[in-house]
């Protein structure tokens, strides 16, 4: 007897432009296309409503709806160049996205709240929610900085590492990169690095936070 893990539904259909990254906050789905805009679609059902403020965000509905998806509104240049990843923060009612640089909006309007800077060139970013702790991965270097509670994000700290990081998560209170064929665990105080073990030979190292705070790491044979 086959087992099926997962269904499958299609929301969207020929969407007019490549999509970069997805996401979605209640029903509402969140698409970074490749021209720099940014689609917001809701459910067919649901098209039309009014929206709620935000200090309603989490009274919205909480999964997406298996039925068709329409565009509601396109907001164009979003971003200015390919968007690489981008998160809702719920607790925090933040959208925060990957892309020439790290970029906080406001949900449900998205409008702009923080750009960090020094994240222009970043490849790669962990949040962690119950801190407000964000790192993200910029060449040779993992740089921390804290959500202040309001508008803004403080720098913590700043290490060096011996390679470009490929994938990056938070550990608890460290943080997993994955450097060249490798896993390593490096220290959040001081900068200390461990290894963990390699991902393989072909394969690049592969980390993925799970909502149980456990780690999944590739690794090939």
């Amino acid at each position: 007897m086959v087992h099926s893990a997962y269904d499958s539904f299609q929301l969207v259909n020929n969407s007019p432009t490549k999509i970069d990254a997805i996401e979605s906050y209640g029903a509402t789905l969140l698409l970074a296309c490749s021209d720099g805009s940014l689609k917001i679609y809701v459910p067919e059902s649901s098209a039309g409503e009014i929206r709620p403020p935000t200090s309603d965000f989490h009274l919205q509905a909480s999964e997406l709806k298996k039925e068709p998806y329409v565009l509601e509104r396109t907001i164009n240049g979003f971003s200015k160049k390919p968007m690489l990843a981008m998160e809702v923060l719920k607790s925090r009612e933040l959208l925060l996205s990957l892309s020439e640089s790290i970029a906080f909006h406001r949900c449900p309007n998205l409008e702009m709240l923080a750009v960090i800077t020094k994240a222009k060139g970043a490849n790669a970013y962990s949040w962690d929610e119950r801190r407000g702790f964000l790192c993200f991965a910029r060449q040779k270097r993992v740089c921390i900085f804290r959500h202040d509670g309001g508008r803004g994000f403080v720098e913590v700290k700043e290490f060096g590492v011996p390679d470009t990081v490929k994938s990056i998560s938070w550990c608890g209170e460290n943080i997993c990169i994955g450097i060249r064929r490798e896993y390593m665990i490096l220290n959040a105080t001081n900068g200390a690095l461990s290894e963990v073990f390699p991902s393989g030979r072909i394969a690049p190292p592969l980390v993925v936070s799970l909502t149980s705070g456990e780690l999944l790491l590739g690794k090939v044979i």
